[in-house]
């Protein structure tokens, strides 16, 4: 056995712990190492992660953006009058308050037929709307029809009976109009029918405005004197059966493809 110089430890025993640590060394290097490569995995895997999430974020914020595709038909009914503006009136009666009883149900019947969006200008009494900006309420909505409601108002009380006026160059789609549904008023039953009328009442020569405003087919049903009794009674009994009765003719005409293209060239 060799000894070092001061002959107290054998030469033997210091190689031994010289390969102890040469042996530590390259195990802490292997630890190192593998920690390494697990931590690399780990950092490649999260970003993976974190990619495919910000991927799918993307895929659903283009999902939420992009306008879905609306096929049907759009219509507006505007109860006329409101607010400030009772429009006609006959004792106790205001055509405010018949003009939207009728109008929501016809809004209600458009929005349960298929391929029919039905939008409404107010919905209740006390609101008062430009004819500008119920214009504007389909214009910027992008309607096909622009359906006003409203009730016929005569200093003679035997005035009476159903009239649908149209723009002052009526189109095929606009006679058409006036004629279904007054035929379809007539089978539930009104006192007379004055027909369909174009232009204004007192100049034929311009638009009613609502006409006028508006940059698709419009028209508006007067549907009975307010200012006649027996308008009033039929409007009474028979207010829901003349909405439904219009409702059906509108869904008709969008099957037909009346509504196709029909902004007015005015």
């Amino acid at each position: 056995m060799e000894y070092n110089k001061s002959g107290s430890r054998p030469v033997k025993r210091r190689l031994r712990k010289d390969r102890l640590f040469a042996c530590l060394a390259v195990l802490v290097i292997v630890i190192v190492g593998i920690s390494s490569l697990i931590s690399g995995c780990s950092k490649k895997a999260k970003n993976k992660d974190k990619e495919k999430t910000t991927k799918t974020d993307v895929q659903v914020t283009q999902q939420t953006t992009v306008p879905v595709e609306n096929n049907n038909y759009i219509i507006c009914v505007d109860p006329g009058h409101g607010g400030s503006d009772p429009g006609s009136n006959y004792g106790d009666r205001t055509e405010v308050v018949d003009n939207l009883k009728y109008a929501t149900i016809v809004y209600e019947e458009l929005n349960k037929r298929e391929g029919i969006e039905a939008i409404i200008t107010r919905t209740t009494n006390d609101v008062h709307i430009e004819n500008k900006e119920r214009a504007e309420i389909s214009n910027r909505a992008g309607a096909d029809l622009h359906l006003a409601l409203h009730r016929n108002q005569s200093e003679d009380s035997t005035a009476n009976g159903v009239e649908v006026w149209v723009q002052k160059e009526a189109e095929v789609v606009d006679e058409v109009l006036g004629y279904k549904i007054r035929e379809a008023l007539k089978e539930v039953g009104i006192q007379s029918d004055r027909g369909t009328q174009a232009g204004y009442t007192s100049d034929k020569q311009n638009n009613f405005q609502i006409i006028e405003y508006t940059d698709m087919t419009a028209c508006i049903v007067e549907l009975g004197f307010i200012s006649n009794d027996e308008d009033n009674r039929l409007f009474d009994k028979h207010y829901k059966e003349y909405a439904v009765a219009i409702a059906d003719v509108i869904e008709e005409m969008c099957a037909d493809g009346y509504f196709d293209d029909t902004s007015s060239d005015d």
